[in-house]
């Protein structure tokens, strides 16, 4: 079936958009996200991580839960407790995703686990509508809406939604977590910038640096070449030479040198 929003639900979304991009870090986009969300996809309690990987395992920074104000999300027992959960194969997609806990689950298996009776079920919390962010490979994020059962479950209009919302999420979280792993904004220009040292240490050619610097802003290969006037094949030596003289062997290695 499909879904329709009204005029001014869909006045109110590109607001909660405009806000969005006027955030500066991840503290400020989990509370400013989560405090606008709430006003058309209500929840009971909710949850916002910068996710990263290592060695096949998630770490979790930053974490923001928002709730009533006589309750807490039990944080301690989630982040410190490496629940295994539906999000976390979501997670491994090379692409940001959103999803109704109830559609990817067993329901007597789920309520037999660890993560329901030991998180949840205490909290007298049962549905989940979630997103997981992705961009150029790098795990950037998630963020967990919850309801009671006497609640009901998230409707497709607020799955739709999150849909969305969520390309404007992935992009703007993509930009904090990079700038936090050390890419500098360049003031003159939207978007960051590839450090002088980084370009000086690597000896990278003004092509390199241009490449590298669209590639960290989230353009897309065929764009880059297109904006640079250049082939597939001498785009793909480019991408040859700074693999090799940075050491790397894929974006994900590449990225990972800026890492803070």
């Amino acid at each position: 079936m499909a879904v329709t929003l009204s005029t001014k639900e869909s006045s109110y979304i590109s607001q909660v958009i405009y806000r969005i991009n006027l955030c500066d870090s991840f503290s400020d986009l989990s509370r400013i996200l989560l405090s606008q969300i709430k006003t058309i996809i209500p929840f009971r309690k909710a949850m916002a991580l910068r996710v990263t990987s290592l060695n096949n395992e998630f770490i979790y920074d930053e974490p923001y839960f928002s709730g009533q104000e006589d309750e807490t999300f039990d944080e301690s027992r989630f982040v410190e407790g490496n629940y295994r959960s539906i999000w976390w194969e979501y997670m491994e997609a090379p692409w940001s995703s959103v999803f109704r806990a109830t559609d990817s689950r067993d329901e007597e298996e789920w309520q037999n686990s660890a993560l329901y009776r030991e998180v949840y079920k205490p909290q007298k919390l049962y549905y989940a509508l979630q997103a997981t962010f992705v961009r150029n490979d790098i795990k950037l994020g998630m963020i967990g809406l919850y309801r009671r059962k006497e609640d009901g479950d998230f409707t497709e209009k607020e799955l739709f939604i999150m849909e969305l919302l969520k390309v404007h999420i992935e992009l703007k979280l993509f930009r904090l977590v990079t700038r936090y792993r050390g890419f500098k904004t360049d003031p003159n220009a939207p978007g960051f910038s590839v450090p002088k040292a980084f370009i000086a240490d690597y000896a990278l050619t003004r092509r390199e640096e241009e490449i590298i610097t669209m590639m960290l802003n989230g353009i897309a290969d065929p764009a880059i070449q297109d904006e640079l006037c250049i082939t597939k094949s001498t785009f793909e030596k480019h991408i040859h030479n700074i693999y090799k003289k940075t050491g790397t062997k894929n974006r994900v290695g590449l990225f990972g040198i800026f890492r803070g």
